[in-house]
This record gives structure tokens, sequence and C-alpha cells, in this order.
């Protein structure tokens, strides 16, 4: 079986958004952040992943909140086995309205906390319905209403407002300019003062912002 990964922008849904839907088995992730929340549910086999210092396995019924700017990697649990599973990329803007709306007079920024996976098989349904509608449906209001309650149930069950936690993983920025100077020049021997002066720190600095905040060494 090979890898089947299908990755889209919907321009329509959720102030436009990009979704995956994905069969992995060889298939893996090596460390990386995005600017945006990452939402995903999974259907079936089990994902192995790390995200910052926390390590863990997705299962079907569980669903995965990524912040912005939180580091992760991910690869099957077990070799050969594999997982299924489907993504959803939000922007920080457009989930902030949502919980503007649904949390009325509160005052703070949307947090989901650091727990980063949720066992909740009904909403993780939810997400994997909407997934579908979203990738068969030529019906624009279907996908956007699918989604909506999706990611509006999200949000009421585990979303709070609180201080603006997503915005100390700027700090990550740093970071993730630096593996994004290593992704590029994988060819090449680089020396760690290379790479922390692409993230612009001092080596010091830069190994050990590296290693807080991924749990591996620049080397690894």
């Amino acid at each position: 079986m090979n890898d089947v990964i299908e990755l889209w922008h919907d321009s329509h849904v959720l102030d436009g958004m990009d979704i995956l839907r994905a069969e992995c088995r060889t298939y893996r992730y090596d460390a990386h952040a995005h600017d945006f929340f990452v939402v995903a549910a999974f259907r079936a086999g089990a994902q192995k992943h790390r995200i910052g210092g926390a390590r863990g396995i997705a299962l079907p019924g569980t669903v995965m909140v990524i912040p912005p700017g939180e580091v992760h990697a991910g690869e099957s649990a077990a070799q050969g086995e594999g997982w299924t599973y489907s993504a959803f990329y939000p922007s920080v803007a457009t989930l902030e309205r949502m919980s503007d709306e649904l949390f009325a007079g509160s005052r703070g920024s949307l947090d989901f906390g650091t727990t980063y996976l949720i066992e909740d098989k009904e909403l993780s349904n939810k997400l994997l319905v909407a997934a579908d509608i979203a990738r068969g449906s030529d019906d624009v209001a279907r996908r956007q209403e699918a989604i909506y309650q999706a990611f509006a149930a999200l949000v009421r069950r585990y979303g709070q407002r609180s201080r603006p936690t997503w915005l100390r993983n700027v700090s990550k920025a740093p970071i993730q300019r630096g593996i994004d100077y290593i992704m590029a020049n994988l060819n090449r021997r680089l020396a760690v003062d290379d790479v922390a002066a692409e993230a612009g720190l001092s080596a010091f600095h830069f190994m050990r912002l590296f290693k807080s905040h991924t749990n591996m060494t620049v080397h690894q």
C-alpha cells in the first residue's frame, strides 16, 4: 500500500483554509511548526508523535490540537501499519473570531491548553465527517455548515479565553528558521554556527532554545 495524501484549499470555509486527508504507511513528517493551528482527527491505525517536549500515540477517536509555533513531528506507531487521518489548518484570526462569538463578553485569547491530544470519539467523528464533506461535496453551504459545526464543538468543549498563550510560541520563530535552513541544505555538512546565524542567534542561545522547544539536539 502506498501513501495517499490529499491537501487542498477551500476558500469558502472559515475564511479560507487548507484541509488534508491522508493514509500513511511509510510517510513521516519531521520536526516543523506552523503559524496557524493544526486540528487533526484520526480514523484508523496509530500515529506516534512528538509535540514540543510531549510524546504520545494518536488512535481512532482522538483529536489533536497543535497551537501555532509548536514544533511537532510524527510517524507510524508500528512499522508497516500506518495511520489514516484528516487535518484542518485554520488561522489564529479565524478561531479567535469564532471564540469571540461563542464566549461573548469574556476577555483574553483562545487557548486549548497543552494537552494536545483529546479523547473524544464524537468530536473526532464530527471532524472526519466534515473533512469527507469538504472533499466530496460541491455544495458550499453544506461544506461551510459541517466544518463550522465541528469547530464550534471543539471550541465550546475544549477552548477557553485566557492570556494569549500562543504568543509565547513566537519565540520559536528563530528555531523554525533554523529548521527550514537545515532542510534546505541537507546535502551540505552544516555547523551549528551556520544554522544559528540563519536564525539570528548566537550558537549557544540557538542550541539552548532548540533543545527546549524540540526536545532534540541540533545534531539529532
